[in-house]
């Protein structure tokens, strides 16, 4: 029984997995199992060779991936796809020249293709060829709509290039696009808020992109912080707040970056003063003894975006139910010493938006230092 069952086996083929064939490894994508095939190359079909290669790609063996391309190209299989991925394989091997040569042959077979056209591009754009980029993936925009990611690597040639506004207009269209199962649909999305926020100063559509990436990673900390400053730029200061009780149950649950957990604090709003910006903190723990600090602000240098001042907001003693419970200060960068100012706040809850008006009368000398000492930093 033992001879018969190899005899039977001998004469179903080679295919080891008890007679499951390449093409039955590739639809299921067992990429390890295709590759075993390796040695038993002379008895595959052009077509087998071509899933053995891509075999390979996909567990990043540019090399081994050409040489079955090539193998299945030599055997008969000359269409559009063998070409295209032999071209992926180059292009990821750094030999852009030889890259190009095989998707101009994908394109010959398929000249509407839109994928190919923007892989096209990408050659150029993996050279920092930036022009000869923008121009092949302007023409791939236009090609039938089955691979959009050109409008993507338009708009961040664009960005590179400070064209913001058309940047936007591409990122807007990318969006539109692309799938949100496409990485590059988040990227845009994050892309699309940096530039609102900074350049457009258009904070809520700043907030909607960025809400728009958290509805596809939410998961993502470094978006929440920027939607936080997003609400509390735009004056959404609820929804700011509520924002940080998120962010603060996370860190307490350990969640967030270490980074962040270790200095127990975030930026959560920033502003501009005599064109130097400042930076508003907000600590994670909640000020329980005096010279707590709550918030901290930093101005910093134009040049160097060094520190050059630094605000805080410090639990005091009140005094009375209508005292202050939180003073204004500061801490002197040149002397080490500790300032504080005749302003400050009744209860717990200070509203962002007060500590920036408060800084920025300091730094306006409309309001005086009342006493000044030499605690040192809390």
């Amino acid at each position: 029984m033992k001879y018969l069952i190899i005899f039977s086996l001998v004469i179903l083929g080679f295919y080891p997995m008890y007679g499951q064939t390449p093409l039955e490894f590739y639809q299921k994508k067992d990429y390890q199992a295709l590759i075993k095939l390796e040695t038993q190359a002379t008895k595959l079909t052009a077509e087998e060779l071509y899933m053995v290669g891509y075999a390979f790609f996909q567990l990043e063996n540019d090399g081994k991936a050409v040489e079955f391309y090539d193998k299945a190209i030599a055997k008969g299989l000359n269409d559009g796809t063998v070409h295209f991925y032999k071209g992926l394989a180059l292009r990821y091997s750094n030999q852009y020249d030889k890259a190009l040569k095989e998707i101009e042959i994908s394109l010959q077979k398929e000249p509407t293709n839109q994928e190919y056209m923007n892989e096209k591009g990408m050659v150029f754009y993996a050279q920092d060829q930036f022009d000869k980029a923008l121009e092949v993936f302007e023409i791939a925009k236009n090609l039938p709509n089955t691979f959009p990611e050109p409008y993507y690597w338009i708009a961040k040639i664009h960005q590179g290039k400070k064209d913001f506004a058309k940047a936007l207009s591409n990122y807007y269209q990318a969006i539109k696009y692309l799938s949100k199962e496409s990485r590059y649909h988040f990227i845009a999305l994050t892309n699309i808020a940096f530039l609102e926020t900074n350049i457009n100063k258009d904070h809520k559509k700043a907030s909607r992109a960025y809400l728009a990436a958290l509805l596809i990673n939410n998961e993502d900390y470094e978006i929440h912080y920027n939607l936080l400053k997003s609400f509390n730029a735009n004056k959404e200061y609820v929804r700011a707040d509520s924002m940080f009780a998120t962010l603060k149950v996370a860190f307490e649950k350990k969640l967030l970056p270490k980074e962040d957990i270790e200095i127990k604090s975030i930026s959560v709003a920033q502003f501009e003063w005599n064109g130097q910006k400042a930076v508003i903190i907000r600590s994670f723990i909640d000020p329980k003894d005096v010279l707590d600090i709550s918030y901290k602000v930093f101005l910093l240098d134009k040049v160097s975006n060094k520190v050059e001042r630094r605000f805080v907001v410090e639990k005091t003693v009140q005094i009375g139910e209508k005292g202050l419970k939180h003073l204004l200060c500061e801490q002197d960068k040149k002397t080490g010493g500790h300032i504080t100012y005749p302003y400050g706040w009744t209860t717990d809850n200070i509203p962002v938006a007060d500590i920036q008006k408060a800084v920025i009368a300091v730094l306006d000398n409309k309001i005086k230092k009342a006493t000044s000492s030499n605690f040192g930093d809390k």
